[in-house]
Order: structure tokens, then sequence, then C-alpha cells
């Protein structure tokens, strides 16, 4: 009976205090909301971000992988652009290319033997046409001799002149056989199209030049250039490693010369508060230094998740964000330093 009357008086005891802290909850609640209403601006928004380019570090990758040949060490700096950052082994490219550079000769003297045969079509047919007359004039004499061994018989109608003229006419049907090839030969000269094998030739030799140059810019996917003056950040990849398909990380982490800016992550309850050109201050998130002056240069048009979820004091994650670019006006670029974790406090107008 007593247990009974301690746990009733437990039970109300818990549903008293319950009600209670509910009822503040609420309270607490409604004024945290009122505090946050537009009519009761904040003087501040504190929020944190990251030194960086303002075009970001460049992750990049080679588009043909094999063996790492050569790759340059880490913290070099490239005057310009398209300089070699990372090479892979190119052998059997290189091996393309020399093909596609004797097929590509070989080309070029077919056309340039095509541009003979219009020269070389018109003196076949001149010789062609010659011979034809040739046979014509055979084939005239040959009848005038007939003519003159049959009028010197004493009877020109006599079985012997018969006989003659049968002779006669055997070799005078072979001389008309002989020209009606030579004529046939020459007919087919003539329909010979001395402008579609140079414009064939032509095409080929084209045809071979692009491969030439497929196969010459296929070198350019066996390496990583520098798309701009820049710094080597990271190196991931060692000489002799070979590169394969779906790797872990970038091969190489490339920052572009620029302005270094602030790209912080405010939360959604105070995004509406940040407006372009207010002023910011920025110190390092870890120990208390020098304080930089910058502005909101811009903001991003939506909320989002944090773009780099990783578990670091003082950072949630599961919030969401408004991305800010903090442009800075007296910093000194020799002493920042990229991916530097800092806190800018946003001056609300």
């Amino acid at each position: 009976m007593r247990t009974a009357v301690i746990l009733g008086v437990i039970v109300l005891i818990v549903s008293i205090v319950g009600t209670v802290w509910l009822r503040d909850f609420q309270s607490a609640s409604i004024n945290a909301h009122a505090k946050n209403s537009e009519s009761d601006r904040p003087e501040k928004v504190v929020c944190w971000g990251y030194l960086d380019g303002e075009s970001g570090v460049a992750k990049l990758y080679p588009r043909q992988f094999g063996d790492v040949t050569d790759v340059l060490p880490e913290n070099t700096h490239v005057d310009t652009p398209g300089k070699v950052l990372l090479q892979v082994n190119d052998a059997l490219a290189r091996l393309d290319v020399k093909r596609a550079e004797a097929d590509v000769t070989a080309a070029e003297k077919q056309l340039a033997e095509a541009r003979k045969l219009p020269d070389l079509y018109k003196l076949q047919a001149e010789q062609q046409e010659a011979l034809i007359r040739s046979i014509g004039h055979e084939r005239s004499n040959l009848e005038q001799k007939r003519d003159r061994e049959i009028r010197s018989l004493p009877d020109p109608e006599s079985k012997l002149a018969e006989t003659i003229k049968k002779l006669y006419t055997e070799g005078l049907a072979q001389l008309d056989e002989k020209k009606k090839a030579e004529e046939a030969k020459l007919k087919q000269i003539k329909l010979q199209d001395a402008d579609l094998k140079i414009d064939q030739a032509k095409a080929d030799l084209d045809a071979k030049k692009a491969r030439h140059l497929q196969a010459t810019e296929m070198l350019k996917h066996f390496q990583i250039v520098a798309p701009s003056a820049g710094t080597l950040l990271r190196v991931n990849v060692r000489k002799g490693e070979v590169l394969g398909p779906n790797p872990m990380a970038p091969a190489l982490e490339f920052l572009p010369d620029g302005a270094v800016v602030v790209k912080a992550e405010v939360w959604q309850e105070w995004g509406r508060f940040v407006q372009e050109q207010q002023d910011v201050e920025i110190e390092d998130d870890t120990f208390k230094g020098e304080v930089w002056k910058g502005k909101v240069k811009s903001k991003a048009k939506w909320y989002a998740q944090v773009r780099s979820p990783v578990i670091e004091p003082f950072r949630y994650n599961d919030v969401r964000t408004l991305d800010c670019i903090i442009s800075l006006t007296n910093a000194d670029r020799s002493k920042l330093i990229i991916g530097q974790r800092v806190r800018a406090k946003i001056k609300i107008n």
C-alpha cells in the first residue's frame, strides 16, 4: 500500500514538472521567434568559412590512364598555362602518331601522282590516236597494193584475181579488228576522269591528315597541363604509379592565381539578413590573430547542405546554409593560406 502511494506521488510530481517545462519551452520558442523577426535585426551575423581562390581549387585527372612517368612536386608555381604537370606513359600513342605521319606522306605522294593524270591521259590519247591513224594508213596501203596486183593481171576478173582478193581480205579484216580494239582503248582513255581522281586523292589526304591530328591530339590525353597560372597544391600520385579508372582522389589539386576570398556558409536562420556589400570582419577560427576586413561580394540563390560535411568543433552538418563569397579588402596575400578556417562577422545594415 505504501509503495502504491509513493508511486502515485512520483507520477504527480513528474506530471507537474513536465507541464511547467512544456509551458516554459513554448514561451521560449515564441520569444526566440520574436527576437528573430524582421523588427529585431541582429547587429552581426557570425558564420564560418574557408579561405579559397575565387575560382576554387581545381581537381585534375588525366583523360588516359597508365604508368606515371613524371610529375611536378607540390607547391610548384606555374607562371603560364599549358605547362605539363603530370605525364602518363604515351609510347603506344606516339607510335600511332608515326603511323599517321607515314599515311599522310603516302597520301601526299598519291595526290602528286593524281595531279599528273591530266597530262598523262592527254599523252595516252594522242598516242592512241596516232596508232589508229597508222592502222588506217596501213590498211589504205594494203588496199592499194591489192588493187595494183589485180590490175597487173591479164584478166582482172579471173579466178587468180579472186584468190588475191581473198588473201588481202583476211589481212584487211585483221587490220579492221585491230583498229576497233585501239579505238575502244582510246574511248576508255577519254572516259578516265582525272579531276575525279584528283578529288579522291585530296579527300584521302584530308582523311589521313585528320587521323594524324587525332593521333597528335590524343597525346594530350596522357598529360595534365596547368589550366592557368597557379600553384600545384597537392599531388596524390607518384612516379611509377599506375593510374586506373575510378580513382579514389584526383591526381592533382591545383589553385589558379587570383584573388583570395572567404567562402562562408550562413545558417538559414540568419540568411535573410545578409546582403551584398555588407561589411565583414574575418579572423582565424582557432586562435586570436589578425582581423581582416572584407565585404559580402555575392550570395547564393538557394539554401543547401554544407559543401564539406566534415566533423569539426562547433560545426553542424544537418542545417541548411546560404553560401556567401566575401572579398578581402586589407589582407596581405602572402599571409593567406588556402583552406584556413575562419570566422566571419557580417555587419547587418
